[in-house]
């Protein structure tokens, strides 16, 4: 049950009131009889302190009485005589100390009821509590001393409930507290360990136990191999388990040569490294002399110093294109012819030709069953790069049919030309 609240002093319910007057009222009030001699004793008056007032001799003027050293005044209507005792036997009483004023609320739940003395005054009371209790008010009759607050402020506020909760509820509430504090000891004590074991498993996988100690490449005939020098060299020593995999991919495809990389490692002391390259199919030379080697996408996969033979040659001059670069669309042409060239074309192709103006392409043929009217090449002009296929096997007719007596062939169209020596 909630504790009761003292109502404001301006919002004093009319009940209530009533009870106040009732149980403060003047009638109520007990009759002392103050010609009681226990009353005097109590306020300390004896029979040596009385004075009667028919002894006293009333002087003709009452200001030429002289007034003795010990009497402080005298009440002729009372009929008393207030006199100063010298050196008053009785011990002073000590001083009270003051406290704090007390409260007294009365209210109603499920305490017993007050007793009155009055036995009609309790019918009463009793008779407006019902009557409360039917309209669902409460009532509460709060006892203070208003001067210890200055006359006008509010009394203070009564205990807070905590302060009267019942034992056993605060003995419940100290052991739940206390079982969710040990609760989340326990998951801070999980947590640890987690954390303990995590960095005891990367501790020992970046050991030297399972560290790399083999490294196996496969695919690599044209790729650098001061770069792949260079890989090894970081690869060996390195924890298997801590090895950038993705890492060296991305390095290994920045080279030229290589198309793709796939890197993987395998527990506990070994990298595998496949790479794809690029094909290479003919090479031209360059202004600064050097020779370009390119794919089929017309890309410089090589910059040599010496002719590489392997490959079809591009007859003439060409840029300095760098490693790595695009030659441009017309190398990307002579690519394309170079890839789709049959077997037995390509067995007597000694070399191709371009011109960058107009992109015509040619083939220079030699070798045995071909005319070369002594040391010259047979030039086969095929036009530019479109429905090379066609133009590729009008070309393949005209060789197996043979080439004796014939210095120049132009397949560029559907009617084969043929020029003899």
């Amino acid at each position: 049950m909630s504790e009761p609240s003292p109502p404001a002093p301006d919002h004093v319910p009319d009940h209530v009131l009533e009870e106040l007057l009732d149980a403060f009222a003047e009638e109520s009030a007990p009759d002392y009889n103050f010609d009681d001699p226990s009353i005097d004793r109590l306020l300390g008056i004896t029979d040596e302190h009385f004075v009667d007032p028919d002894d006293i001799d009333e002087p003709d003027d009452i200001d030429d009485i002289d007034e003795p050293d010990d009497i402080d005044d005298i009440d002729a209507e009372e009929g008393f005589v207030e006199i100063e005792v010298a050196d008053d036997p009785r011990p002073e009483a000590p001083p009270v100390a003051e406290g704090p004023r007390k409260i007294i609320v009365i209210a109603e739940d499920d305490r017993p009821d007050s007793v009155y003395l009055d036995e009609d005054k309790e019918k009463a009371f009793n008779a407006r509590r019902d009557s409360a209790d039917e309209s669902g008010e409460r009532s509460t009759i709060v006892i203070a001393d208003l001067d210890e607050h200055g006359g006008g402020g509010e009394p203070p506020i009564a205990r807070s409930r905590s302060e009267r909760i019942d034992p056993r509820i605060r003995a419940r509430r100290i052991s739940v507290r206390r079982a969710e504090s040990r609760r989340r000891l326990v998951w801070l004590g999980i947590g640890a360990a987690v954390v303990l074991l995590a960095v005891a498993a990367v501790a020992v996988v970046a050991s030297p136990i399972f560290d790399v100690r083999t490294i196996n490449i496969q695919g690599a005939t044209y790729t650098d191999r001061e770069i792949l020098e260079s890989i090894i060299d970081d690869l060996e020593g390195e924890p298997v388990l801590l090895v950038d995999t993705e890492a060296i991919e991305r390095q290994l495809e920045g080279v030229a040569w290589v198309e793709s990389a796939r890197v993987r490692t395998d527990f506990p002391h070994s990298v595998f490294i496949d790479i794809r390259e690029r094909h290479p199919v003919a090479s031209f030379l360059g202004s600064d002399e050097r020779y370009r080697v390119i794919d089929e996408q017309g890309r410089v996969l090589d910059v040599l110093d010496g002719r590489p033979t392997d490959f079809l040659l591009l007859e003439g001059v060409h840029p300095n294109t760098a490693r790595g670069q695009f030659a441009g669309a017309v190398y990307t042409s002579v690519a394309e012819l170079v890839v789709a060239l049959p077997a037995e074309i390509r067995a007597i192709t000694r070399g191709v030709g371009a011109d960058p103006a107009t992109g015509t392409l040619t083939l220079l043929l030699g070798g045995d069953g071909v005319a070369s009217g002594g040391d010259s090449l047979l030039d086969a002009r095929l036009g530019n790069s479109d429905d090379l296929d066609q133009k590729l096997a009008r070309l393949l007719l005209q060789v197996r049919d043979g080439l004796e007596g014939v210095c120049r062939l132009d397949v560029s169209t559907s009617v084969a030309g043929v020029v003899l020596c």
